[in-house]
């Protein structure tokens, strides 16, 4: 995927997390888009070109919500440095592999996120995890699974019966 397709696409997903993905919440909850197309990129990079991405990804979520400016940053470096580490030398092509990682990475970026959204109230930091953080990482896995099989299906390439493509 080249840089100016990645852009775009970050750009659309940026736009649809901000305005539109709050009419799909369930019990409050939302998926993180950002955090599946983080994982779509990074799955199968390196790891430099990951938290590159992971930042930049980040920086642009947070242009979104300037209260907690450059956290968001932070956490999606180490989340795409984690994912492009553990997630690239196992099965990507798992469609529910990487709903797992999703799943994962959700989780990790509300650890990571929550601490300072919560101003260390630990109180507050148990509740939000056990309220949104769970269902938010659990409903972003389901939609990054139905995102990835509906790409494998795009991108899927139809051997013909007499060979070839």
């Amino acid at each position: 995927m080249n840089v100016a397709r990645i852009v775009f696409v970050a750009l659309v997903v940026f736009v649809i997390q901000v305005t539109a993905i709050h009419r799909i919440a369930v019990a409050g909850c939302t998926p993180d888009l950002t955090v599946i197309l983080l994982v779509a990129l990074v799955l199968e990079r390196g790891p430099v070109l990951a938290v590159v991405i992971g930042f930049l990804l980040g920086f642009l979520q947070d242009l979104g919500n300037a209260t907690l400016l450059g956290m968001n940053a932070f956490a999606k470096s180490i989340l795409a440095y984690g994912v492009s580490r553990v997630g690239g030398g196992l099965l990507p092509e798992n469609v529910l592999f990487k709903g797992f990682i999703v799943f994962a990475a959700c989780i990790l970026n509300d650890i990571i996120v929550l601490p300072i959204a919560t101003s260390f109230s630990i109180g507050e930091m148990v509740v939000s995890f056990f309220r949104y953080s769970l269902l938010s990482a659990l409903y972003s896995a389901l939609v990054g699974i139905c995102i990835f099989a509906l790409l494998e299906l795009l991108t899927r390439r139809v051997v013909r019966p007499g060979g070839g493509y």
